[in-house]
C-alpha cells in the first residue's frame, strides 16, 4: 500500500511539474500572440501542447485555438513558414514591416522574462532576498583527533578566532562571540552580499589560502538593537577557509529586513538578471567543454528534476517554503526559456530575428524556401539533441527508486 501511495505521490509531483512547464510555455506563446494582435498580424492558430488536438475551436475570424495531447511545447502560428502559396494579405506575417516582426518574435521570450520577475517577487517575499552564514555553525573539531582533551565540536566563530587574526577596519582585534542568546551572522564576504546563488563557498572560490578576507558581521546586542561591523580575517588558513565555505545558512536577525514585499520588488530585477548571467555562464562552459553532457538534460530531465524538487520540498518543509520552491522553479525555468529562445539557433526566435534583421538591412528577404529549410533542419537537430540529452541524463542521473 505504501508503495502505491509513493507511486501516486511521484505521479502527482511530475504532473505538477508538467503543468508548471506548460504554464511557462503558454506565457511564451501568449507573448507572441498578444503583440501580434496589437500590431494587427494575421494569426492562424494558438496551440497549447503538441500532437493531436483534444480540444479545438475556430473563432469567427478564422483563428484556431487548440489544446493538444502531448503536454510539451506549444506554438502560435502566423503562417510564416508557408512558402507554397503566395500570401497577398497585408496583415500576414511576411508582409508586415521588419520592425513589427522583430517585436512579435522578441515578445515571447520577453514575456517569459517579465513573468520571471513577477515570480521572483513572490519567491523573494516568501524566502527572503538575503542569505547569511551562521557564525554558530558547528563542525567536528580536528584537534580532538590528536588531543582527546579538546572538545569534539567547534563552532565557526571559534575557528575564525584561531590565532587572533580577526581585526576591524581600524586594525583593532575583533573576537567572534556566539552562544544561544547572541546570534552573530556574516552577511557579506569580500564586499559580496550573500543570496540564493551566492553563498560563502561561491564567493570564496576566488580566495586563496593566505589571503585577507573581509566580512560584514551583524548581531543583536543586549538591548535588542542590531549592530553591524566590518572586520578582516588576516591570512586565512586552510581550516578557516574550509569551515567558512561549509558554514550553514541561517535566517536573518531581523526577518522583516529581508522578507518585505517592497524590498523583494526592488531585488527581483537584479536577481532575475543574475540568474540570466548564471545561465549564460553555464552555456559558455558547455561550449568550451568545462561542463560535460551530464550537466544538462532535455524535457524529461527538466520535468524529473522539477518533480523531485517539489516532492522534496513538500515532504521536508513548511507550506511557505514549498511555495517558495515552486516559485523558484518558475523563475529559473522562465529565464531559461527566455535566454534559450533568444539564442540564434535555427528554428528558435533568435535565429528568425536574425533573418528579419538581414532582410531589413538588404531591403529584401533571403529566399523563403531556403530559410524554411534551415529552420526545419534546425528543429530536427534540436529535437535530436534534446532526446540524446535526456537519454544521457537518464542513464547517468535517474535512480531506480525514483522510477518505481
Amino acid at each position: 500500500m505504501s508503495q502505491i501511495l509513493s507511486v501516486l505521490q511521484t505521479v502527482g509531483y511530475l504532473a505538477l511539474a508538467i503543468f508548471l512547464l506548460m504554464l511557462m510555455i503558454t506565457i511564451h506563446e501568449f507573448g507572441h500572440y498578444i503583440t501580434a494582435k496589437i500590431l494587427k498580424f494575421k494569426v492562424y492558430e494558438f496551440s497549447i501542447g503538441m500532437g493531436k488536438p483534444i480540444y479545438k475551436k475556430t473563432k469567427k475570424n478564422g483563428e484556431i485555438f487548440a489544446i493538444r495531447m502531448i503536454p510539451v511545447g506549444g506554438y502560435c502560428s502566423f503562417g510564416e513558414d508557408n512558402t507554397e502559396i503566395p500570401d497577398t494579405d497585408p496583415n500576414s506575417f511576411n508582409n508586415k514591416e521588419p520592425w513589427k516582426r522583430l517585436i512579435v518574435m522578441f515578445s515571447g521570450a520577453f514575456f517569459n522574462f517579465i513573468s520571471a520577475i513577477f515570480f521572483a517577487v513572490i519567491l523573494l517575499s516568501l524566502m527572503g532576498y538575503g542569505r547569511v552564514t551562521n557564525i554558530g555553525t558547528t563542525f567536528l573539531n580536528k584537534d580532538h583527533e590528536t588531543d582527546p582533551t579538546q572538545p569534539e565540536n567547534i563552532t565557526l566563530a571559534e575557528i575564525l578566532n584561531l590565532d587572533n587574526k580577526v581585526v576591524d577596519l581600524a586594525g583593532d582585534q575583533f573576537t567572534f562571540v556566539y552562544d544561544d542568546n547572541t546570534k552573530m551572522l556574516i552577511e557579506s564576504v569580500n564586499g559580496k552580499s550573500m543570496n540564493i546563488f551566492n553563498g560563502t563557498s561561491k564567493i570564496l572560490e576566488q580566495t586563496h589560502i593566505g589571503d585577507n578576507v573581509q566580512f560584514s558581521v551583524t548581531w543583536k546586542n543586549s538591548d535588542g538593537a542590531i549592530e553591524q561591523k566590518e572586520v578582516i580575517l588576516k591570512n586565512i588558513s586552510e581550516r578557516q577557509w574550509s569551515a567558512l565555505s561549509n558554514a550553514g545558512y541561517s535566517l536573518p536577525l531581523n526577518d522583516k529586513i529581508y522578507h518585505n514585499v517592497g524590498g523583494a520588488i526592488l531585488k527581483s530585477v537584479p536577481f532575475s538578471f543574475e540568474i540570466a548571467g548564471m545561465i549564460f555562464k553555464i552555456l559558455g562552459e558547455l561550449v568550451t567543454g568545462q561542463l560535460g553532457m551530464n550537466a544538462i538534460g532535455g524535457t524529461v530531465a527538466t520535468v524529473s528534476v522539477m518533480g523531485n524538487s517539489i516532492g522534496t520540498a513538500i515532504s521536508s518543509y513548511a507550506a511557505d517554503m514549498v511555495f517558495a520552491q515552486i516559485f523558484y522553479l518558475l523563475t529559473l525555468i522562465s529565464i531559461n526559456l527566455a535566454v534559450f529562445n533568444w539564442l540564434p539557433i535555427p528554428s528558435l526566435d533568435g535565429a528568425r530575428m536574425v533573418f528579419v534583421i538581414i532582410e531589413w538591412i538588404r531591403g529584401k528577404p533571403i529566399n523563403r524556401e531556403l530559410e524554411a529549410k534551415i529552420h526545419t533542419i534546425g528543429i530536427i537537430c534540436l529535437l535530436g539533441f534534446v532526446v540524446f540529452a535526456d537519454i544521457f541524463w537518464v542513464v547517468n542521473n535517474l535512480s531506480l527508486h525514483f522510477l518505481l
